[in-house]
């Protein structure tokens, strides 16, 4: 199977690339710099190759595509992961232009081109499934200073619906990837001391949601959610006893 992946070079991504390739796919993945995609490649080990992209631009993200198609043949799984934070928790009338730029062209853009990519080449060979990766504001929760990421998140939920609808008596499907809180350096950068004790209940590492994510689009299913509500509430139930993720700290 070929696995394509935005984003593979840190954080949930890259466990995502290293989960595919330990079982014996061909995946390949992109990053925004040279130095990030040789670093990838080095901690992986199987069939993979990484190219650099700028997300924001359509023609590029075709150009990856090709190539990819051309080393490793027909993609079956696309994987949307690339995205980036709001600056420092401000408010949006506190936002600078570049950062809301920034986050629109990455977060909403970007995956928009890549699902629109993505599928011309799956409707042609007639199978293949995208997965959007979804985040904080997926399910309409709203948090000061995070509003417009919080938005990005929410509108890839109902675009990924959307496109599933129109895609109806297919054999290509759009889904949506729920990670939870995940302890990356997305996470942590933009965490405040405050914030921890929650993040240390709810929080998982990379390498244990990849494995669980993995596992559910190799069965085929549309929408995977690793947060549930019955992971959250056994989290809560055995944190009193377990201290788990305590040695996690915000940078």
């Amino acid at each position: 199977m070929h696995v394509f992946i935005t984003g593979g070079t840190r954080g949930i991504g890259h466990a995502l690339v290293r989960e595919f390739c330990q079982k014996g796919h061909r995946v390949s993945f992109t990053g925004t710099t040279e130095a990030g995609i040789k670093k990838a490649v080095v901690t992986t080990d199987g069939h993979v190759r990484g190219y650099v992209l700028d997300v924001r631009d359509k023609a590029q993200i075709e150009a990856v595509a090709k190539q990819a198609i051309d080393a490793f043949g027909p993609i079956d799984i696309w994987i949307n992961n690339a995205g980036v934070p709001q600056e420092g928790h401000k408010y949006i009338v506190d936002l600078p232009q570049d950062n809301t730029d920034r986050v629109i062209d990455v977060n909403v853009k970007g995956m928009i081109y890549g699902t629109q990519v993505a599928l011309s080449f799956m409707t042609k060979q007639n199978h293949g499934i995208v997965y959007n990766m979804e985040g904080l504001g997926s399910n309409g929760m709203i948090i000061r200073g995070e509003v417009l990421y919080g938005g990005s998140k929410r509108f890839l939920t109902y675009f990924s619906k959307g496109a599933n609808k129109e895609l109806k008596n297919s054999n290509v499907q759009v889904g949506t990837l729920q990670p939870g809180i995940v302890f990356t350096s997305f996470l942590l950068d933009n965490m405040s001391e405050e914030g921890m004790p929650i993040a240390r209940i709810l929080g998982s590492h990379p390498e244990q949601v990849a494995r669980f994510l993995v596992k559910k689009m190799l069965n085929g299913k549309r929408k995977i959610a690793y947060l549930t509500n019955w992971r959250m509430i056994g989290r809560f139930v055995k944190y009193p006893f377990v201290r788990q993720n305590k040695d996690v700290h915000p940078t």
